[in-house]
């Protein structure tokens, strides 16, 4: 017989919704809809619990434990088939072991990270010991899990991979070790960039490049450059990528527009500013994706093609704070700023939004009268919005409104973000905490 639950059952209406999503199996929803059942300390009503199991998204299945109740564990006792989404951890040195000697690829990748974040020098030895019998793609996927607890004792370790055979490999191993500042390949990145840059104040830039590196460097990523890209731009892209912005700075006693500035006057402008929005993952700065943005934005197309731009805005984009990406989104939004474009920025910005980006995101969809670059952006996030605005703006979400004639391919969107809403503000009206 199952146990007595003590968690009090969701209400009709919140049934009533788990009902529609299971059935249209709406992972991102359903998730929400469990999360907020957990805060309210709610719990699934018995006659959907078979179907709460039958799940197969893990992540879903795994928001859903907390509100099962008691009966839930025991109805998935009663059948094999429905076991519950989190399997024991491997939190025991002999089971982390076993799946890191016996699992597969993803397995195995798994644990290597679980122990990074619990014990950093055991994952290391384990990855030590097998590092010459895993494959090329096997060896880049498993050393990009040292970025987890990374560490000057990871040093060894990744100058294997920076000399390793494979290119994939070199490239993680080089990204690390340049995250590391007292490691060595990043001393002497620092010392070749300081080097081939030389700043003569008040704001005069020259770059002085050699012409050839010696075999020490090659193995750096000074190498021959790929097909389509010059040998000085590959070369300067390499050499600060791996220098912290803030390096470029103290040296130079400039501020990121200076430097830009002066980058703009050289023959390497868009290269200079390209490997200095890489060096952004060695730690962010919003000053600097400020100035590199504006750079890109004054560039002539002759000097920096369209495509080229955006991609570049949308690495720094990507290198920023949520709540910054919201905020220059906002601006896109608002047509204050051009880079990059409405349609790249908005799917970087994590959910929820913030309230006043959704309230000008939802002005904006009604303010829309024919098709253009700006509605395609605006309704291409649909499905995005209904999951990501915030519970301020589902009201005015959910009033109702149709598109004008020119927009009607976009009907079915519209209605499907509409319902979805709708969902949601019945979630957050009937589970408070």
């Amino acid at each position: 017989m199952a146990p007595a639950d003590t968690l009090e059952v969701c209400p009709p209406r919140v049934s009533a919704v788990l009902t529609e999503l299971l059935v249209s199996n709406d992972g991102d929803v359903l998730r929400e809809a469990f999360e907020r059942m957990t805060r309210a300390r709610r719990r699934i009503p018995p006659e959907l619990l078979p179907r709460v199991f039958g799940l197969k998204d893990r992540a879903v299945r795994a928001a859903a434990e907390p509100v099962l109740g008691e009966r839930g564990p025991w109805l998935a006792r009663q059948n094999p088939e429905w076991g519950l989404a989190t399997a024991p951890a491997a939190d025991d040195t002999a089971e982390a072991e076993r799946v890191w000697a016996e699992g597969g690829p993803e397995e195995r990748r798994a644990v290597l990270t679980q122990a990074r974040s619990g014990d950093p020098a055991r994952a290391r030895t384990w990855l030590q010991s097998t590092w010459a019998q895993e494959k090329a793609e096997h060896r880049a996927r498993f050393l990009a899990c040292l970025d987890v607890g990374l560490s000057p004792e990871d040093e060894a370790l990744l100058e294997l991979g920076r000399k390793d055979r494979a290119a994939a490999v070199r490239e993680v191993a080089r990204y690390l070790l340049a995250r590391l500042p007292g490691s060595a390949f990043a001393r002497r990145m620092a010392e070749r960039a300081r080097a081939v840059l030389v700043w003569e104040k008040p704001g005069t830039l020259r770059v002085h490049l050699p012409d050839k590196w010696d075999a020490e460097a090659e193995r750096d990523g000074l190498d021959k450059p790929p097909a389509g890209v010059g040998q000085s731009e590959h070369w300067l892209i390499r050499l600060l990528e791996a220098v912290p912005l803030r390096d470029w700075e103290g040296w130079f006693e400039a501020t990121p527009e200076q430097l830009l500035a002066a980058a703009a006057r050289t023959d390497h402008g868009v290269a200079l500013s390209e490997g200095w929005a890489l060096a952004l993952r060695l730690g962010t700065s919003s000053p600097w994706a400020s100035a590199l943005l504006a750079f890109w934005s004054r560039c002539e197309s002759k000097v920096l093609d369209a495509e080229r731009a955006q991609m570049l805005a949308v690495s720094v984009l990507e290198q920023l704070p949520p709540d910054e990406r919201a905020a220059r989104t906002l601006r896109i939004l608002a047509r204050a700023e051009s880079l990059p474009s409405l349609d790249r920025a908005l799917p970087l910005v994590p959910a929820p939004w913030p309230a006043k980006l959704g309230y000008v995101w939802l002005q904006a969809i009604r303010e829309l009268y024919d098709p253009s670059t700006r509605a395609t952006a605006l309704l291409g996030a649909l499905r995005q919005a209904a999951i990501a605005l915030p519970p301020e703006c589902l009201a005015n979400a959910t009033d109702p409104y149709e598109l004008p004639p020119p927009l009607y391919r976009w009907s079915q969107e519209m209605h499907r973000f509409q319902q979805t809403v709708s969902l949601r503000r019945i979630l957050y009206e009937e589970l408070k905490p």
